[in-house]
């Protein structure tokens, strides 16, 4: 099919959401309004194309807040070397913001590419974070989670159902927040058929309880992605949740996820082509910022896999590719 086409697919929510922008979330709802809007053939080969084809036909990240990207993950700043970096006395006034560096997921990428031109060590990752914290948003930034109060109605009653009351949880971001970034490389589609797709997307509702306004957001598709890399990198990090094929490296530092996925479109309430059962299987699956060494990473080289066995219907799948970046990690470590 081709050399990837690689696209920017800016995010800007307008409603609060109830799932967060992750690849295989975002994967699924994309093969959904595809379905919808093209017809289940036009889904049917799509989705063959990833057995047929060598490379898989689209690849997709998480979404990321506009002009961040994953932290990569490495061994923890050992004590011994922070006390070195900000001397013991600072060390214990700082430790809040400490433990806010170490608990953050997403950096700016201006500071990931001026790391990216030397080899990325935990002492410079965490010396770097430090010095830009003032200026970094955390997850927290421009978004305020919120538990919401909710009444079932009974339905033939047109009246609030007694014991019916039931909480959920949403996300709600500042006008000026709540812009995101979603990277895409594909050999299948053009550009005028993702922005189609992702404004349909948008326009029906992204994740948990979109059926009742949640997760409505406008969109953009712009030409290429500016994500930094190395001149030589001996590894990667995926931007995306993420199951290793048999033959892909793991040797690296990673965290996990625990994915309870649900079936969405029209297997959502579970209907007989599902045996009456909308959940697939639990999973594990390495989370975005994951590093794992790569001495013949490329950029072309594709890491991950669409699962199968993941609920009675064999025809269900689940994404798991890994949208990789190049880097350049120290391999060995002081004061472990």
């Amino acid at each position: 099919m081709g050399e990837y086409r690689a696209y920017t697919v800016g995010v800007k929510l307008v409603s609060s959401v109830g799932s967060e922008f992750q690849s295989d979330t975002i994967f699924g709802q994309f093969c959904w309004a595809l379905r919808f809007l093209e017809g289940e053939a036009v889904l049917k080969d799509f989705l063959s194309s990833y057995e047929k084809e060598k490379a898989p036909p689209l690849l997709i990240s998480n979404g990321f807040p506009k002009g961040y990207v994953a932290k990569p993950m490495l061994i923890p700043v050992s004590q011994q070397q922070l006390g070195r970096i900000l001397g013991e006395s600072n060390r214990l006034e700082a430790s809040s913001k400490i433990k806010t560096i170490k608990r953050m997921s997403i950096m700016p990428k201006a500071l990931l590419k001026e790391l990216q031109k030397e080899v990325i060590t935990p002492r410079n990752l965490f010396e770097a974070m430090y010095r830009s914290y003032g200026t970094m948003v955390t997850e927290e930034h421009g978004r305020r989670a919120s538990v919401v109060q909710h009444n079932t109605i009974d339905r033939a009653r047109g009246s609030v159902r007694d014991g019916g009351l039931y909480a959920s949880d949403e996300v709600f971001f500042h006008p000026e927040a709540g812009h995101f970034e979603i990277y895409l490389k594909t050999t299948y589609f053009s550009r005028d058929d993702l922005v189609r797709v992702f404004r349909y997307m948008g326009n029906e509702g992204f994740g948990r309880d979109a059926s009742t306004g949640k997760g409505h957001f406008r969109c953009e598709v712009e030409d290429g992605i500016e994500l930094p890399e190395p001149e030589q990198p001996n590894a990667f990090m995926t931007l995306s949740a993420y199951v290793p094929a048999e033959d892909d490296p793991v040797r690296g530092y990673y965290g996990v996820l625990h994915k309870y996925g649900k079936l969405g479109g029209l297997y959502a309430k579970g209907g007989a082509e599902v045996f009456r059962n909308p959940f697939k299987v639990p999973l594990i699956m390495f989370s975005a910022g994951s590093t794992f060494f790569d001495a013949d990473y490329g950029r072309a080289k594709v890491y991950g896999r669409l699962l199968d066995h993941v609920h009675a219907n064999k025809d269900i799948r689940h994404y798991a590719y890994a949208f990789p970046i190049g880097m350049n990690i120290e391999d060995t470590h002081e004061d472990v």
